[in-house]
């Protein structure tokens, strides 16, 4: 009996439709299933099941004939499924990864993406609630379908799948011989001529429902009935007995009856009139010759090296459309059609390395096929200059460089978007308007944040100049809330570089232009989006302020702040708002640190640590007790300010306890001179009482860290640092 359950558009018939798994923590379903399902059901007419027996644990047998027929598995990520106990993760999760079904988490609460990673391994994911990062980000619903597209084939694209088919075989069988009947469906596919044959595979209406119109259509288009011949079909009035095969006969089908396990063959030949002698599905040569027989005279390509008709026949391999699932024939079949430049294949093989749809997830080999269809794409705008070529030469371009970019491979990602640019200047050139200015102001805008990362801060600059100014001009011809979005951002991003650079009063103007466009899309829309962008902007041009010596005028930015993020955080009390609360909290606390108030700035750091205590406590993520570690440095040192050196030694041993195990499971030089830095202050808390194994150990850290990184001079200064107190606690000290 299965333990699944399912939902579909229109609570129509699930028979024919792509299967989608819905995998959660037992607790987060009342809450995700059906707007997720919402979600899906607003692009894609597929069946969404879920397990309706969560006590109930897998059996391997139902594993294989439940999941294994699963195209995708949509998990809603939160805390419970990361940190509590459950199958979902454990066994379903596990046998998707294992077994390479598409995988699609969706990220539910903010500040455990991290952890995700960490736990689930190097997944991409989808947040609905993630912030506007740039230009070219899509809203949620259009990322949700363009990954859904990606994975699942839709109506139109299945209905061209099954035309793809030479023949179909109508197969029945008990549905408690299911596992029979799916064995039986690859011992027919063994024989290289039966590749192209489809196999109606009636595994969702149950024994007694009506002989409705999907079996009769599908009886009709059938060349061959075979079924399933196992002792259960000797029970009385099954439904194989009583429908399926008197209407085969009266139709005129050629029958095959395939013997699965030893049954009374007198016994048959009483129940199921002039049945022909099963043969023995086993007997692989018995079992090619009785389908030869029966499909003598169908029209049946052997091996058809068309490309498109061996991608349309990998994409039923890969999805159990009308066949069994077999990733290893759709791989080769939809690999040789790319590889003979079918640009379809090539795209959905960079979708299927991308999602470990069918194949081990690599994201190079991804890239790789991304970087192959923009050649493709090339060379025919080149031949042509059409203006459609020429676009989807430029999504190619960009897809591939972002995906380069996301892996680190920057040179890569360099020579992509270096081509995206000089693609976008020739098409606005050759087409104009605003559609090809926007690509070029988003290929200088990616080119500008690439640059931060090779420390080109002049180029960045200088792209993102360019890239704003386009912006700009776009913004003033249209008016649209995309356009100043844009703008926006833009000039948040000339902010944060012009800051970078130490040009302070070029950033002031940057971030106050930023501001004043997020308070007007803020108040037009009042989405959650546009007001913590707003706070954002308001926290950049807040530490300018700082840079300049006015606490005033930075603390009231600040404040700004931090009131859109407690009006958020109680909207939501999502952990991203919770976490956006600690940031505002510290900027004020340094805000009163830089006034001398340490009463003040205490009470604003111990609001901060707080919340990054119950973080940490529920996500247990690296950054959250990161952010708590520093939160305890932060008090300890307010508190030695204060001259309450007991109660800082409490602080900096609360921090010296969470960095020990943080260093140790990240062990980045960044973590090491954090602890190395925590050690030290440790030591010299109190004056009467000087721990000298830890000063000792932190002088190990630093020398550690100047011998691996003898260019950084901050590790040898430090070192000095220490190194004098240590000569002088030991009496070598020759000065005061």
């Amino acid at each position: 009996m299965s333990k699944l359950s399912y939902r579909t558009k229109g609570n129509a018939n699930p028979q024919g439709r792509e299967r989608v798994y819905f995998a959660c923590h037992p607790d987060d379903f009342g809450a995700y299933f059906e707007p997720i399902c919402a979600d899906i059901f607003a692009t894609q007419n597929c069946a969404i099941f879920y397990n309706s027996e969560p006590g109930t644990p897998w059996t391997e047998e139902a594993m294989e004939l439940e999941m294994g027929r699963m195209q995708l598995i949509v998990i809603p990520v939160t805390s419970k499924f990361l940190y509590k106990p459950n199958e979902a993760r454990e066994v379903e999760f596990a046998y998707a990864i294992a077994h390479h079904i598409p995988i699609l988490p969706l990220m539910q609460e903010s500040g455990i993406e991290s952890e995700f990673n960490r736990i689930c391994g190097d997944l991409q994911f989808l947040d609905k609630n993630a912030s506007f990062s740039d230009a070219t980000a899509l809203p949620y619903a259009q990322k949700l379908e363009r990954f859904l597209k990606s994975v699942l084939l839709g109506d139109e694209l299945a209905e061209k799948v099954r035309g793809a088919f030479d023949a179909y075989i109508f197969l029945s069988y008990r549905k408690k011989d299911r596992k029979y009947a799916q064995e039986l469906m690859k011992l027919i596919h063994q024989n290289d001529f039966c590749r192209d044959i489809a196999i109606w595979y009636d595994e969702f209406l149950v024994p007694g429902e009506n002989f409705n119109d999907a079996i009769a259509d599908a009886m009709t288009k059938s060349d061959l009935f075979t079924f399933v011949v196992t002792p259960s079909l000797l029970e009385p009035n099954n439904y194989v007995m009583t429908i399926e095969y008197p209407e085969a006969r009266k139709a005129g089908k050629p029958i095959l009856p395939a013997e699965m396990v030893r049954t009374d063959q007198s016994k048959l030949g009483r129940d199921f009139e002039d049945i022909p002698v099963p043969t023995d599905a086993h007997d692989a040569p018995a079992l090619s010759e009785a389908l030869l027989d029966n499909l003598r005279g169908i029209a049946i390509d052997e091996n058809n090296t068309d490309p498109r008709h061996n991608f349309f026949i990998g994409l039923a391999y890969l999805g159990g459309i009308d066949v069994e699932t077999d990733h290893n024939r759709a791989v080769g079949l939809i690999t040789s059609a790319a590889e003979q430049n079918l640009p379809e294949a090539m795209g959905k093989l960079a979708d299927m390395y991308k999602n470990g749809e069918g194949v081990e997830r690599n994201y190079e080999t991804s890239a790789q096929w991304l970087d192959r269809l923009a050649g493709y794409w090339e060379k025919r705008f080149e031949e042509t200059g059409a203006e459609q070529e020429g676009i989807e030469f430029f999504e190619a371009l960009k897809t591939a460089g972002k995906a380069w970019n996301d892996m680190d491979r920057l040179p890569f990602a360099r020579e992509d978007f270096q081509k995206l640019l000089d693609l976008a200047e020739k098409m606005e050139k050759q087409f104009g308007g605003i559609v090809y200015q926007r690509k070029l102001s988003i290929a200088y805008e990616m080119l500008g944040n690439l640059m931060q990362k090779f420390h080109e801060n002049s180029a960045a600059m200088g792209f993102h100049h360019l890239s704003l100014r386009i912006s700009k001009q776009i913004a003033d011809e249209t008016n649209t809330l995309e356009a100043r979005s844009d703008l926006a951002l833009g000039y948040r991003n000339m902010g944060v570089i012009c800051f970078k650079c130490n040009q302070m009063s070029d950033a002031k103007d940057a971030f106050e232009k930023s501001v004043a466009l997020r308070e007007q899309l803020a108040d037009e829309t009042g989405a959650v989006e546009y007001r913590r962008a707003l706070s954002v902007s308001y926290n950049g041009l807040g530490d300018v302020y700082i840079s300049e010596g006015n606490t005033a005028q930075a603390k009231a930015l600040y404040e700004k702040g931090l009131a859109i993020r407690e009006q958020i955080f109680g909207e939501t009390n999502s952990l991203r708002s919770r976490r956006d609360l600690t940031v505002s909290y510290s900027n004020l606390g340094r805000i009163c640190t830089n006034e001398g108030d340490m009463t003040g700035a205490k009470s604003w750091y111990e609001k901060s640590t707080a919340i990054r205590e119950q973080l940490a406590e529920e996500t247990r993520s690296v950054k959250s007790r990161d952010d708590l570690a520093r939160s305890y440095a932060i008090l300890g040192w307010i508190c030695e300010k204060e001259g309450k050196k007991p109660e800082a030694k409490r602080w900096y041993m609360k921090e010296l306890e969470l960095r020990e195990p943080l260093t140790a499971e990240v062990g980045t030089p960044d973590f090491y001179e954090d602890l190395a830095i925590c050690c030290c202050n440790a030591s010299l808390a109190e004056n009467d009482h000087v721990e000298c194994d830890l000063l000792l150990r932190s002088e190990a850290i630093f020398s550690a860290l100047v011998e691996t990184f003898p260019k950084e001079t901050r590790y040898a200064e430090s070192l000095q640092s220490v190194r004098v107190v240590v000569d002088y606690l030991s009496g070598d000290s020759q000065t005061d």
